[in-house]
């Protein structure tokens, strides 16, 4: 198979493991995000073109299923995986730092800005349940640190190449 279509069968695999999660937990209760990290560890594995092609498509794929206002998703995606390589390059001074620290950002980033443009008026969707979003994001990225440990001894490699 070619690297395209087995990226974007991983997509698809994401946007219905993701559309599930929101369906029988609800984005406010904790569903795990899987979406954006998929999409960070694809555009450092395989290249910048998932980060802006797959947060675009999976985005708008997500709002259409989940009856959100079309683009909502694509926009916060894609403005949280952009921001979090613009904030580990002005901090770290380097474009790209490891898998973790950049698909936490992201994750973060993204449900902050959804939160901001899906509530209406825009800003209004701040509560305390918004502080829900730590949990939601550190789950899949603590299961992808320790899964490899528990079955091979070793941490996953968190580094990019």
């Amino acid at each position: 198979m070619s690297g395209r279509l087995t990226g974007w069968l991983l997509v698809s695999l994401g946007v219905t493991v993701q559309f599930l999660l929101e369906v029988t937990l609800g984005r406010s209760s904790m569903a795990p995000a899987v979406l954006v990290p998929l999409l960070v560890y694809m555009s450092i594995s395989r290249g910048d073109y998932w980060s802006v092609e797959g947060a675009f498509w999976s985005g708008f794929a997500m709002d259409l299923l989940l009856h959100h206002p079309p683009g909502i998703s694509s926009l916060a995606m894609l403005l949280g995986i952009a921001l979090s390589s613009w904030i580990l390059e002005i901090t770290t001074g380097a474009v790209r730092m490891t898998f973790i620290a950049n698909a936490m950002i992201a994750s973060i980033l993204a449900d902050l800005i959804f939160v901001f443009l899906a509530s209406s008026p825009p800003g209004s969707g701040f509560s305390l349940e918004t502080l829900l979003i730590v949990p939601r994001i550190l789950l899949p990225l603590f299961l992808y640190l320790a899964v490899p440990l528990l079955f091979t001894g070793k941490i996953a490699e968190t580094g990019y190449r």
